[in-house]
């Protein structure tokens, strides 16, 4: 199970990373769907270092419930207040990756990449 955290955590890293390029070259649409895919990764990892097991879905805010019930509730709880906005911009990326376009700018971009490596830091480094 730790090597599969491991795993997770350094894919995790890489999306943050392939974000950042995408964000460069003007491909919001990507970036957002790479920030979600870490922070899915970043809140998967935790539960299955806490649980032993995740839900298999790819909705950031029921995985970051489930994390708050077992872990850290308080700082979870305001973290997901904080960056609701955030947080669905990046489960609406995740849809519109495989189903239907959706445009992202800049901005929103910027802040989704700000609340994960926030959640990198509360999950991993807090």
């Amino acid at each position: 199970m730790k090597g599969e955290i491991e795993t997770m955590l350094k894919r995790a890293r890489g999306f943050i990373d392939d974000a950042a390029f995408d964000l460069e070259k003007g491909r919001f649409d990507l970036a957002m769907f790479h920030l979600e895919q870490a922070a899915q990764l970043f809140i998967k990892a935790k539960l299955l270092e806490q649980m032993g097991y995740y839900r298999r879905s790819h909705l950031l805010r029921e995985l970051l419930s489930d994390l708050s019930k077992v872990w850290k509730g308080a700082e979870i709880s305001e973290f997901i207040k904080k960056y609701r906005r955030e947080l669905r911009d990046m489960e609406r990326a995740y849809v519109s990756a495989r189903y239907v376009h959706e445009e992202f700018f800049r901005e929103e971009v910027e802040r989704a990449l700000e609340a994960v490596k926030e959640l990198e830091v509360l999950l991993w480094r807090g």
